[in-house]
């Protein structure tokens, strides 16, 4: 049977989890169990979840591929939708569409080093990279995750940050102003980069975060040796429909949706003005 793209599978909460005064995360399963057992996504790639009566939004998959069939989505709100989805209670429905987009380049594990740079909310898509990288089929040499928020209080998951420091993440951490309490580093995300000990020729750069961030980013790491190809970024804030209808996010011959929304940095330095931040 081909399924109807327009029409979302549903899905029951199972679980939430505020991560900041504005951000939550969701736990969720399939209605269908025969599906969600066989559900498959790759890390990076992003769901259309509906609240019923709402709308839909599209929303990063932050769980690993491992972890089905649970999904977790990081969710920040920021207009009707979103909204409602912080309203909702365990065991209301909600619909998802996807998944959609390519996702983080999980082929480029083996054997080399992975430097992971997120800003803000943007840590939710690399949480699934940094899930799968560090779970039981690491296949990764090291890993190391530079992660900066605004301030200590927006920094997600922080119930996870020492666990995957016990895991063999090197995790350095930024704030761009500090609070009390708060005996780490301030400064932006990109000094984090400064001593950075990996084998930059065997090394792939995973970026995201808000757009003047990417683009600082990608400064960075070019600066330090880092080759086009092998640095990635995640351009999701363009996104709306997910299927390439509304064109929201399109730019020349590209769609976010559909051709991201991870591109390599080679790929964006040869897309339209505009569509990416360079």
């Amino acid at each position: 049977m081909v399924l109807n793209p327009y029409v979302p599978l549903r899905a029951v909460i199972r679980e939430t989890r505020q991560e900041t005064d504005d951000t939550k995360t969701l736990r969720v399963e399939l209605a269908d169990a025969s599906r969600g057992s066989s559900f498959l996504f790759k890390p990076g790639q992003f769901l259309q979840v509906t609240m019923f009566g709402v709308g839909e939004a599209p929303i990063s998959i932050c769980s690993s591929p491992l972890d089905i069939p649970s999904i977790q989505m990081s969710v920040r709100k920021i207009g009707r939708v979103t909204e409602a989805i912080h309203e909702a209670r365990i065991g209301d429905p909600v619909g998802l569409r996807g998944p959609y987009g390519k996702g983080w380049p999980v082929d480029q594990l083996d054997g080399r080093d992975a430097v992971l740079v997120a800003g803000g909310i943007g840590m939710a898509p690399l949480r699934s990279l940094v899930r799968l990288m560090s779970g039981p089929e690491r296949r990764t040499r090291k890993i190391v995750l530079c992660y900066g928020a605004r301030n200590p209080s927006l920094l997600m998951y922080k119930n996870e940050l020492g666990d995957w420091g016990r895991s063999g993440v090197e995790v350095r951490l930024t704030v761009d102003q500090g609070a009390d309490g708060w005996d780490g580093r301030v400064g932006v995300v990109t000094s984090l980069l400064d001593d950075l000990d990996v084998d930059i020729a065997r090394s792939t750069a995973y970026v995201c975060g808000p757009p003047v961030m990417i683009k600082f980013t990608m400064r960075k790491l070019t600066q330090l040796g880092f080759e086009p190809e092998s640095i990635y970024a995640s351009l999701e804030s363009m996104m709306r429909c997910g299927i390439g209808k509304c064109g929201h996010c399109h730019f020349g011959d590209k769609h976010v949706c559909l051709d991201g929304p991870v591109f390599s940095y080679r790929d964006m330095v040869d897309l339209p003005q505009g569509f990416a931040p360079l």
